[in-house]
This record gives C-alpha cells, structure tokens and sequence, in this order.
C-alpha cells in the first residue's frame, strides 16, 4: 500500500472514529410511546405497575390473557369467571367482541376498561359519550385527577406533569351510574385544584354484572406512578375492583404487542449496535478498496500447444497419395503395426517366420489364419519395389482386420 492510500485510510478511520464518538455521546431521547406493555420501561410502559401488583392484589388470583376476548371467552358451556381487566391507550372492540363481553358481564362477572376512548357499541349500550378537553387559553396542560370518595380522595389532586388533553364522560346515565372520581387541566401553575370537574371515573351495573370504566389510562404508567404519591391514585382505583374472583388482565390490546422482527431491525434500532454495524460496514469498504488489490504481478495465461499430429499425419499422408508413393505408405503403416506388435504382445519383429506367427497367435488369441494372411502379405509388400493402390489398400484390410477380430 502506498502512503498516499495510507493517509486516506488513517483520514477515514479517523472520521468513522470521531462519528462513532459523537453519535455514542449523545442523550438517548426519551420515548413517549404510549406502550401499555408490562415490559416497557418507558414512561408510557407500565412495567412499574405490574411490578408492584402483586402487593396491591392477592397474587393467586391474577391470570394473564394473550388472545382476543371473543376468543377468550368463546367456552359457553364453561366460561370464565370473574373480572376481565383491560389498560390501553385505546380499545376498540368491534361489534361481535363487545356483546361477547357484555353477555359474559351480564352473567355476574366484572369488566373494568381504562383507555382513553372505547368502542361505540359499548357506549351506546351504557348510554355514555366521550370528549376530551382542548383548553386553547394556557399553554400549561397538566392533568389533574381525583377520586369523589373522601376516604380514597385527597384535598388536592394527584398530578399527571406532562402537557396531555384528557377524555372523560360528557354525557352519563345518572339514574345508573356511579361517579368514582374526577378530572380537571392545570389551569395555570400556582393552582393544583380541580376548578372544572369532568367525570373520568365511573361504575355502573349491567344486568348481574358491574362494568368500571376509567378514561385515564395513564394512572397505570410509570410516568404517573413514579411521580410522588401518585402509585397512591392507582392503587385506590384497584380498590374497586371485587374483593374475590380471578382477575383476568388482558395482554391482547396492547399497542406494544410483540411482533417479530429481524436481527438487522434489533441492530438497527439499537443505537450502540447501529453504529458498530456501520463501523463494520464501513472496514469491509476500506478493506475492498485498499487490500482487494493484486499484490503481485499478473500472472499470464499461456495456451498449452496444439497436438497437431492427426493433422501433420493427414498432411503427410495427403502428399504421398498426390505423389503416388504407395510403397512408402505401406512402409511407414508396417512400422506402425510393428510398433504396435511389440508394445502389445511384447514380441521381437525383426524375424517375421513362422515361429513368430505361432507366437503371436498365442499371445493375441487371434484366428492363425487371420495371422498368417496379414504376415505374409506384410512380406511380401516388403519384398516389392511398387505397389498398387489395390494392393495398399488391403494391406490396410488386414491390418485393420487384425486389430479388431477377437
């Protein structure tokens, strides 16, 4: 490698080098995607809450649930009992599903929903409607949340401190409904009171059955619950959840369900691995480009010579038929079948008699006719000073005769 190549390979890992550097030394941004996942740690992951559930409810009595509630609750002979629990950014169950679940209500089980908007099916049977606040006045937006009951409520509410528009309940059924609790926006930043109340929380029977529906789903988030006493909020919500019965918490309805991926997505979307599969790539490059090279002298590819002896044969043979010189013809192809006597029968030729005609009939196990016809022609092509073309050619019948009769 020159030194000139040198220096630019030195430039480039120094550039890669201080790229690396400068990308690696930067904050993680924080994620707000609103997860719901009991794995994510991410403000919107609710890993904090399923962390500590197993304090707020008795252990033995939560059941998870990976497939749709249709699914889920398809054995009519059999069916589930208890309270089917779901926590979501949004859960839209179509029409099928939700008068699967209220069926299954119906029948004296519980259902608690907390999302920020659900199916129209649902509302429509419970007689609710849904909005959220979008308060243009103040740039400050904080959610403010409480629960009506004094025992569980607190004078000043628990605060949600980021900037979000919350849902609630525009419209209830008041003669079946039973407010929980309450929700408000910061109206500016020295006042934590709720001046506005908005129902957020509420619990209504149906049939043999209670549904609880919540429209703050984030009380369950580590946001919320790492928030000072804001954990307290949450666990008071639970409180209204039945004192026995298996708690089914659905894991289907979850916008951080798993899906595969592959192993070039996980690189990717790891900021450490992102860059160390760049710095890979970019080696490869710098290794194509300076040391794919050839380091040697090129080495010539030389043709093998040609085996012209068929055609120097055919040349030669060519001229001696223009020029009539039959009997050097029959010269040169009795050497030849000599040559091949002795290579193959091992057997001197100098003496053509008949001792050598019983020997070669031997060794070759040919017809003692066919040996004998093409040796005393052979003498006797010898003994001429001219031949006939008649005459050549069946010397080369016998010889020919010779080497192909078994």
């Amino acid at each position: 490698m020159s030194k000139r190549y040198k220096i630019l390979a030195g430039l480039l890992i120094l550039f890669l080098g201080l790229l690396v550097y400068a990308e690696a030394s930067q904050k993680e941004p924080i994620n707000w995607y609103e997860s719901y996942g009991k794995q994510d740690k991410i403000p919107f992951g609710t890993y904090v809450f399923y962390e500590q559930l197993s304090t707020l409810l008795d252990e033995d009595r939560i059941e998870e649930v990976n497939i749709p509630p249709y699914e889920f609750l398809m054995d009519s002979l059999n069916p589930p009992k208890g309270t089917y629990f779901f926590v979501n950014s949004y859960i839209y169950n179509d029409e099928f599903e939700t008068r699967k679940l209220l069926n299954w209500v119906a029948r004296g089980n519980t259902l608690f929903m907390a999302s920020d908007g659900f199916s129209e099916v649902l509302e429509d049977t419970l007689s609710l409607e849904s909005d959220y606040t979008y308060d243009t006045d103040d740039l400050v937006k904080r959610p403010l949340v409480n629960l009506s009951n004094p025992s569980l409520g607190r004078k000043l509410p628990y605060i949600f401190d980021k900037d979000y528009s919350i849902a609630y309940f525009e419209v209830i059924d008041t003669l079946k409904t039973t407010v929980l609790g309450v929700a408000d926006i910061m109206r500016d930043e020295d006042s934590t009171r709720i001046k506005q109340p908005k129902v957020n929380f509420i619990k209504l029977p149906f049939e043999e059955g209670e549904i609880i529906l919540s429209t703050f789903p984030q009380a369950f988030t580590n946001y919320f619950m790492l928030q000072d006493s804001n954990a307290d909020y949450t666990a008071n919500v639970l409180s209204y959840l039945p004192k026995d019965g298996t708690i089914y918490i659905d894991q289907y309805y979850k916008n951080s369900k798993t899906v595969a991926v592959s192993p070039l997505f996980l690189i990717l979307n790891n900021k450490y691995l992102k860059w160390s599969w760049y710095t890979l790539l970019l080696g490869a490059l710098i290794w194509v480009i300076f040391e794919g090279k050839r380091k040697q002298r090129s080495i010539p590819v030389i043709k093998p010579l040609p085996n012209n002896t068929l055609d120097y044969t055919r040349t030669i043979a060519g001229m001696y038929l223009d020029k009539k010189e039959n009997r050097q013809i029959a010269t040169h192809q009795i050497n030849h079948f000599m040559e091949y006597l002795r290579s193959t029968y091992v057997l001197a030729t100098d003496r053509l008699n008949r001792d050598f005609i019983e020997r070669l009939t031997a060794k070759s196990g040919k017809p003692h006719d066919t040996v004998q016809n093409t040796i005393d022609y052979i003498v006797t092509i010898r003994q001429k000073a001219e031949l006939s073309e008649d005459e050549l050619i069946r010397l080369n019948s016998l010889i020919e005769n010779f080497k192909t009769t078994h």
